[in-house]
């Protein structure tokens, strides 16, 4: 009997776990920790510096009432493609080459760096049939955006470009940003395969921050607009909560 009323109790809060969890057809509170990845396309004053990149994402989003959602996330910007990318001519040799301590030649290679750091808000909207978690989504946020041009010595023997000179060549840019996405995400009521993925904008009202570039021997206190178009990827880990309808009816 012992046995029996134990299986009994073990199956009885069993079935109060999955109703807590049931996705299929009751909205509920979900913990998101997630990770991304997105392609993206720059324009306005981002382009006339950088081509295309990409950026990985690691977020924490709370989903709660009808479906709203709040939290933050950080973003690495990263690209190998540099248009601004002239600004060390005037230290090349005629043939375009780097002379380094030894007295041969050496090489450096160019490279965006960069991050984002946002607090983000929105909604999902259910859709296509799917169950009422998962539909359109939308998120907006605000935050800090920073890039700069990474230069990198492959051979470290060129001291024109040391720790106390590089900062007039790599175009330190910061500034507050705000971003929107549009998109689908997906919960999955096995738990499996969670996904959101859409076009993401980003806009960065920003200025270069450092008081010197020696190749142009100016000053830029000019105010920039950098833009950011991507195409994002995201699996995320739900940690559900209470259901929408137990919150309210308890």
């Amino acid at each position: 009997m012992r046995k029996l009323s134990l299986l009994f109790c073990l199956l009885s809060l069993n079935s109060i776990a999955q109703k807590k969890t049931n996705i299929k057809d009751t909205l509920v509170n979900a913990r998101i920790i997630g990770a991304a990845y997105t392609y993206q396309f720059p324009a306005a004053d981002m382009a006339k510096r950088f081509g295309n990149g990409s950026t990985i994402e690691g977020s924490f989003l709370f989903k709660f009432g009808k479906n709203w959602s709040i939290g933050a996330t950080g973003s690495f910007l990263f690209s190998a493609n540099i248009n601004e990318d002239t600004l060390l001519d005037a230290l090349k040799t005629t043939s375009g080459n780097f002379i380094g301590s030894t007295g041969i030649y050496s090489s450096i290679v160019l490279n965006q760096r960069g991050y984002l750091i946002q607090g983000k808000f929105g909604k999902i909207f259910p859709a296509f049939n799917s169950n009422p978690n998962s539909g359109i989504m939308t998120l907006v946020g605000a935050g800090f955006m920073q890039h700069k041009i990474k230069i990198q010595q492959l051979n470290n023997d060129l001291p024109q470009f040391s720790r106390d000179y590089v900062k007039g060549y790599d175009r330190l840019t910061n500034g507050i940003c705000i971003s929107q996405f549009l998109g689908y995400a997906h919960f999955d009521p096995r738990k499996l395969l969670n996904f959101y993925s859409g076009i993401e904008l980003t806009e960065g009202f920003t200025q270069n921050r450092r008081d010197w570039n020696f190749d142009s021997q100016a000053r830029d206190d000019s105010h920039r607009l950098d833009i950011l178009i991507g195409f994002k990827l995201a699996w995320f880990l739900p940690l559900y909560g209470r259901t929408y309808q137990e919150f309210y009816t308890n």
